[in-house]
């Protein structure tokens, strides 16, 4: 049975390349929208993977560039050290943004991907 919380996809679902947080507190491109035809496609934010194994508990915050600035879109993730994290639809709020997904981490070395859905 599906959850009650997931939506009937509306777009494309695609998936961000495995981003290795290389600094601190520093924002980092996670997504990049597509162009499609004369409009850019919106964004929402589906699945959120964190891979932690820094030795330490993180704070990942995703939001909406471009760089260097990070405007927040969702609450802070908290990755703890040593697990694979994982945040799926029903748990994260439905953001749609017209700019590319920015990825900073507390803690250097966190792992982050995402699963957007692209909307033309």
């Amino acid at each position: 049975m599906a959850s009650p919380y997931t939506q009937p996809a509306r777009g494309i679902r695609k998936s961000s390349a495995i981003i290795d947080v290389a600094a601190a507190a520093t924002p980092e491109n996670l997504y990049l929208q597509s162009a499609a035809g004369q409009n850019a496609r919106t964004v929402i934010l589906r699945k959120v993977y964190i891979w932690n194994n820094t030795g330490a508990n993180a704070q990942v915050q995703i939001g909406q560039g471009p760089l260097p600035a990070l405007g927040a879109l969702y609450p802070v993730f908290y990755a703890l050290n040593g697990f694979d994290n994982q945040w799926t639809e029903d748990e994260i709020p439905e953001v749609e943004v017209n700019a590319n997904l920015v990825v900073q981490s507390d803690v250097l070395g966190v792992h982050v991907q995402v699963e957007v859905e692209e909307i033309e």
